[in-house]
């Protein structure tokens, strides 16, 4: 999973691609971007190289809206070359199930039981 984005070069945000677990939100619709808001500072970048299944089943997909995951995340990055991150860890917050790990170390998780079993029939085992 790679992020393009150019962070501005002040000194407000000269170390925030050397920090671990950014606040940031996700946004994919048909692109997938990586919105931070620093202060008054808004830097959007977009997502590639990515694995849109394996990240899906990783993450709840909301009904309405312009997009079909629009959530509050935490993200550390790598750098690769000038405006070109490697994502190393990205979570997921939902409310109701908390923080949920994507990608660590590079990786992507084992898939969060958001649901996990079906009461009326306990063999249910949700397709990974």
């Amino acid at each position: 999973m790679i992020l393009q984005i150019e962070f501005p070069d002040n000194l407000l945000l000269s170390q925030l691609e050397q920090q671990k677990k950014i606040p940031c939100h996700i946004q994919v619709s048909n692109k997938f971007e990586v919105v931070f808001e620093i202060e008054s500072t808004r830097i959007i970048g977009e997502v590639s190289e990515y694995n849109r299944t394996l990240f899906e089943q990783r993450v709840i997909a909301r009904a309405g809206g312009n997009y079909i995951y629009n959530e509050p995340s935490l993200i550390t990055l790598s750098r690769a070359s000038r405006g070109v991150y490697r994502v190393v860890d990205l979570c997921v917050f939902y409310s109701d199930f908390g923080w949920c790990s994507v990608i660590e170390n590079g990786d992507y998780m084992e898939p969060h039981p958001f649901w996990d079993h079906d009461d009326e029939d306990p063999d249910f085992k949700p397709r990974l």
